[in-house]
């Protein structure tokens, strides 16, 4: 049954999509080895095992996760949600999530999306870790949402075609959604990282930042 089990765990480590996990059933698999020692009278080399392979190495493992670890964000360009200058993305989003990773030591990635339910199906698909949606796991900011021209857009997007003049003879709100962060797994030390981080005091200090603009 542990010969079974350990080959079940290290297949399931090799074939793991995230780095993260893979470190954990490798831990598994050096507290599986220390068991199996002691069932063979080996006691001299479970208790390496478990200095070496279970604590040390798994130690050092998570260390040069957290330290080089980079975080794939999914963004759809709004104006003040989030808005790319040059190769740089500025906003609310960004400076969430740039603020985020200064405290943690985590570097952060955008990919630019379309819309979002691309950015949904990179999430189901664990290609991205964080994505823009509406009502997820983390609140951001309740906007309303209007009609124009048998396409939805929100607040912010209303207002910049204002700001470039755009003639707007007939609007139609239609409901009201809260802009949020998505995360990919919600059983990740980075959903956990963020889970302590964010407070709604916090986002709301950000984000009059740029409604006040």
């Amino acid at each position: 049954m542990f010969l079974i089990l350990m080959i079940s765990i290290t297949l399931f480590a090799i074939f793991s999509r995230k780095p993260f996990n893979s470190f954990i059933f490798r831990t598994i698999l050096s507290i599986l080895a220390v068991g199996l020692y002691v069932l063979y009278f080996a006691p001299d080399v479970a208790l390496a095992e478990a200095m070496l392979g279970a604590l040390l190495t798994t130690f050092i493992y998570l260390l040069a996760f957290k330290i080089h670890s980079e975080i794939k964000v999914g963004i759809v360009k709004m104006p003040v949600i989030c808005e790319k200058y040059q190769e740089n993305f500025k906003g609310i989003i960004p400076e969430i999530l740039n603020e985020f990773a200064r405290k943690r030591n985590y570097k952060v990635h955008f990919i630019e999306v379309s819309d979002l339910n691309k950015i949904k199906m990179l999430l189901i698909n664990s290609e991205i870790d964080i994505g823009i949606c509406y009502d997820g796991d983390f609140e951001i900011l309740e906007v309303p949402v209007y009609l124009f021209e048998n396409s939805e857009k929100n607040y912010f997007e209303i207002h910049e075609l204002l700001e470039l003049n755009k003639k707007i003879t007939e609007l139609k709100k239609v409901k009201n959604v809260k802009i949020s962060l998505c995360f990919s797994d919600k059983n990740s030390i980075l959903f956990e990282e963020f889970s302590e981080f964010y407070s709604q005091e916090k986002i709301e200090n950000i984000v009059k930042k740029y409604i006040r603009r």
